[in-house]
């Protein structure tokens, strides 16, 4: 049986009785694909754009410093404009354009932004509201995204567990922020280190032997 895909109908002969194009072989229906469609021209366009954007970061970002060093060397503005550029590429690149997993798009939306955050303090006299209040709860933010996922996709959620474990580490790094001195509130810091281990001690009473089976295998142990 032959189909043609532009009259949705089904028959026995070589060309469709309405359109009469010639069915070389059987159309299948979209619903009875084993994998979905591969739209080539969608991922050539995302690719395009993905290019040209990043392009014109590159360019954006060396106009402007020629700007900086030309107008006003002893002040170098454009590190906030580069380190912008670089936030927006990744939510551009990884997060809208690319078809990643969603853990991995969320984490690498909290590593990009504590980069920001961090590079925007530094550079404006470091007054440390990132490392002390905003880098933590913006890890909290992420680790409790994740999990909330979990929860909701129950029967996926071992997909996740290598992203929640990499939050989880990252949770501990405002506190290691703190005891190098670069931080100097505590109770933030630490918020994100409990708040992360409270989590993983959740999954092991939750999950239990299936979290366990999946950290094995994630650790070879």
């Amino acid at each position: 049986m032959n189909r043609c895909g532009e009259c949705e109908i089904v028959t026995e002969e070589q060309t469709c009785p309405l359109c009469h194009k010639v069915l070389s072989e059987v159309e299948q229906a979209e619903d009875d694909k084993a994998y979905p469609v591969y739209d080539q021209q969608e991922y050539k366009t995302r690719v395009r754009i993905s290019k040209l954007a990043i392009i014109g970061g590159i360019l954006a970002t060396l106009i402007c410093f020629l700007i900086n060093v030309i107008v006003m060397p002893h002040f170098l503005w454009v590190f906030y404009v580069a380190v912008a550029i670089f936030y927006l590429l990744v939510s551009l690149n990884h997060t809208i354009l690319s078809a990643s997993h969603l853990g991995g798009k969320i984490t690498a939306q909290v590593i990009s932004l504590t980069i920001l955050l961090l590079v925007i303090d530094g550079m404006s006299g470091s007054v440390k509201w990132s490392v002390n209040y905003v880098v933590p709860f913006v890890i909290i933010a992420g680790i409790m995204l994740i999990s909330i996922i979990m929860l909701k996709v129950r029967m996926n959620w071992t997909g996740y567990i290598s992203f929640l474990l990499m939050m989880i580490g990252f949770g501990f790094l405002p506190l290691i922020l703190y005891l190098s001195g670069v931080a100097d509130i505590l109770w933030p810091s630490v918020s994100a280190a409990s708040f992360g281990a409270a989590t993983f001690i959740a999954m092991l009473l939750i999950a239990n032997e299936s979290f366990m089976t999946q950290l094995g295998r994630r650790f070879h142990f």
